[in-house]
Parts: C-alpha cells; sequence; structure tokens
C-alpha cells in the first residue's frame, strides 16, 4: 500500500506543491464516510465556503465506495459566521454577544455592525449616535465596555432595528434551509466543516434547537479537525475526522495543527462569503453574498492546486476501492506524509504559501497574509530563540510556528522543533 500511495503524491512539476494533501483529505473523507455509514445518515450538509470542494471530494469518494442504490444525499448549506451570528441572538435585553467577544473585543463599532451584518446602516446609527461614519472605525480597547458601545445598545432606534433585522433573518434562514431539505427540516441536522472550533455549529444550535421552535431536535458536526469545542452538549456533537482536542489529543495532533490554514486556503470555494439571509420579492429565501475579495488571488494560485487534489483524490478513490486498509496504519502513513509537508516544505511550497491570504469576515474585516518577514540580523535571531525558549506569553508564532521559527530563530532551531511536533516521525 505504501509504495503505489507515495507514487501517487510525488509532484509533477515546481508548481505542484503540496500533494500529500491529497491522503490527508482522503483519510478525512475516508473516516467521515464511515461514520456517516454506521449512524444511517441519509443527508449531510456541507458548509460552505470550504465544504464546496469537500463535497466534491465526499461524491467522488462515495461513487467509488458507496452504494451508489441508496447514497448519502449532499447539500451545499450557504453558511458563514457573520450570516448566521444574528440570526441565532436574542432580544437585545439578554444577548451578551459570547460569540463575538469571547474572540474579539478589540474592535470597533464598524466591525460590531458588520459582525451582525447591519453596516449598510453605519450612517443612520452614526447620526443617531451623534458621531461621524469615520468615528465608528476607530477601534476601541474593549468595546462591550466602552461608553459609544452602551450608547448604542441603549439607542431606542438601533434596538428596533436589532429586532426587525433578527427576527427577519431568523426566519428567512429557516425557510432557506427547509427548502433546501426538500421541504422538512432533519430531526438532526448533520453537517461537514473544516473546523476549528465550531462556531457556525454554535450558532445553527442557538438558531434551529434553542432559542426557536424547530422540528431540528440534535446537530452533529464533523470536522477536518478540532482545537476547541465551543459551546458544544449532549445535543450539539462535534466530531473531529483527522484530529481532535476533544478529551485527550489525537494521535499527531501537532503534526496535523501545525498549519490549519493550508487547508482553510487549498479548500476555497468559487464565491464570496454569505452575509445575510432575505426573502426575495416573490417570497423565496436566499443567502446574500459578500464580493469575492480573494477571487484573482483562487483563480490563479488554489483553483490550479485544486485541480491536482481532485485528480490525486480521484486515483486514491480507485485504488482503494480495490483492497481492504486498516485504519490506524493508514492515519500513520498519513501522518508521515502530512508532516513533511509541514514540517519539511519545499522552497516552492514556502513561497506558494507567502503569496496567499485569507480575508476575515467576522469580528475584524481584514486580509491576513500568509508571508513571514525574517529578522535583519543575528542578534534579533538571537533575542527571537531567547523569547521561545522562554515561551514568552506574548509570543506569536502566526499561521505557520515551523515556517516562522525558521525564518526568525537561531539555525537548528526549526529542526529540534520539528524533531518535538512530529514525533520522529520526519
Amino acid at each position: 500500500m505504501t509504495q503505489v500511495i507515495h507514487s501517487l503524491l510525488v509532484p509533477q512539476d515546481k508548481e505542484d506543491v503540496f500533494p500529500e494533501l491529497a491522503l490527508s483529505l482522503f483519510t478525512v473523507i475516508d473516516a467521515l464516510y464511515k461514520k456517516l455509514k454506521k449512524a444511517s445518515v441519509r443527508d449531510i450538509y456541507f458548509l460552505s465556503r470550504e465544504g464546496q470542494p469537500l463535497m466534491r471530494l465526499f461524491e467522488m469518494y462515495q461513487l467509488s465506495h458507496g452504494d451508489v442504490n441508496a447514497p448519502i444525499v449532499c447539500h451545499y448549506l450557504e453558511v458563514s459566521r457573520r450570516s448566521t451570528f444574528m440570526p441565532s441572538l436574542v432580544s437585545l435585553d439578554h444577548e451578551q454577544f459570547d460569540t463575538l467577544f469571547r474572540q474579539y473585543r478589540a474592535i470597533s463599532v464598524m466591525e460590531f455592525l458588520s459582525s451582525l451584518g447591519l453596516e449598510v446602516y453605519a450612517t443612520q446609527v452614526a447620526q443617531v449616535l451623534g458621531v461621524s461614519v469615520d468615528a465608528l472605525k476607530v477601534r476601541e480597547a474593549d468595546l462591550p465596555t466602552s461608553a459609544v458601545y452602551r450608547a448604542l445598545l441603549g439607542n431606542p432606534w438601533f434596538c428596533q432595528l436589532y429586532e426587525t433585522e433578527r427576527i427577519s433573518r431568523r426566519l428567512a434562514f429557516i425557510d432557506y434551509l427547509t427548502d433546501l431539505s426538500g421541504g422538512t427540516l432533519p430531526a438532526t441536522l448533520h453537517l461537514v466543516d473544516v473546523g476549528w472550533k465550531g462556531t457556525i455549529q454554535d450558532n445553527l444550535y442557538r438558531l434551529l434547537c434553542d432559542a426557536t421552535s424547530t422540528s431540528v431536535q440534535s446537530i452533529d458536526g464533523y470536522y477536518v479537525g478540532l482545537v476547541g469545542m465551543g459551546a458544544a452538549n449532549g445535543s450539539s456533537r462535534k466530531h473531529g475526522l483527522l484530529f481532535s482536542c476533544s478529551g485527550e489529543r489525537s494521535a499527531h495532533f501537532h503534526i496535523f495543527n501545525e498549519n490549519r490554514a493550508l487547508f482553510e486556503v487549498i479548500l476555497a470555494a468559487d464565491h464570496g462569503s454569505v452575509a445575510r439571509y432575505v426573502h426575495t420579492e416573490r417570497g423565496l429565501a436566499q443567502p446574500v453574498r459578500s464580493d469575492f475579495e480573494e477571487e484573482d488571488m483562487v483563480r490563479q494560485f488554489i483553483f490550479p492546486l485544486q485541480a491536482k487534489l481532485f485528480e490525486r483524490f480521484d486515483a486514491l478513490c480507485r485504488h482503494f476501492a480495490n483492497c481492504d486498509h486498516d485504519v490506524s496504519r493508514l492515519l500513520h502513513l498519513t501522518a508521515r506524509c502530512h508532516a513533511r509537508m509541514v514540517f519539511m516544505p519545499t522552497s516552492d511550497e514556502m513561497n506558494w504559501f507567502s503569496t496567499v491570504f485569507h480575508v476575515e469576515n467576522f469580528g475584524v474585516f481584514e486580509s491576513s497574509r500568509f508571508n513571514s518577514t525574517a529578522p535583519s540580523t543575528w542578534l534579533d535571531r538571537l533575542r527571537f530563540t531567547a523569547r521561545l525558549m522562554r515561551r514568552h506569553p506574548g509570543m506569536m508564532l502566526g499561521f505557520w510556528p515551523w515556517l516562522s521559527i525558521r525564518r526568525q530563530a537561531l539555525p537548528g532551531v526549526a529542526y529540534a522543533y520539528r524533531r518535538f511536533r512530529s514525533g520522529g516521525l520526519v
């Protein structure tokens, strides 16, 4: 098995980077399919945007492995943290916005409005608060305790706007999900997403099971990986398919967790993020998408990589369809291959990763570049290494810790980090 798989993961050219990701995602989809079959799940909902390529991979796997006469039905559910946040909230008298403020506190009023999907009302908000629109864009050190935040929540006009939008968007989302489900909501909503804390699932649980009476009684979320359980409970369960921190950390956790951004970037969709839900003039409920800010980057750098990913994944499906495999052995092989990508990348892979970026659409609204600047002097490297050894509480290693260490620490430190985090697999 090992020799055949390695032959499928050989790069074809310099632009063919991170080829082993096909095996990592095969292991994810293999685990997902088996869990769904064991639970007799008939409908599965893939959450946008990473769910778009994940759903394609699942359908490829099911075609080669599954029962074509009774396949698991796939649905593409267009959601985002922002679009599901507002519909999940309760009345302003009882809402603390914990889902937002537990991660983002140093934000502006404008970013607060944008997280609610109310940024289109910025001019009116500025007027009722007696400030300029530019003043709304100034970040507060701790927005929930600021005077401007208290003034906003105490303003009658804003309270009415909040309640109207909250209810209308909740109804629109429920109708949208009902239509997507063929007219009837499932008792248990089974969803798939990339991870990492399942915030959208938390929003959906509050929206469908907690704050509103619908026929949805529970939610099962299946994720590439989990690094936090959020608001999971007995009726809102979360499953890490490749790695998880639930209870004890899963096998090879540090390998798969080393560069989670790699999954997010490569599992790109062909459309922008969802901002809200509306009813059209004809009464049809539908999502409203934001501008696709990353479109040029995605089409130039991501889609060519996805094409090779799909080809390799299809070859892996055909290979495993004709042979039995031990799950633990597959996971071990996958960990070794994944460790090569995140701890021993080629120069082409590091350069490629530095060209792409991620746009944040909740809490803070800005682009995150993945390139890290190397220090200019040996003294800078020495200082960085000293802080790293002391585990300085303010130490930020970015999206890819190994790469930050390689570029900013003294020689040999990245090697030691690799050996430690990979458990000696590479």
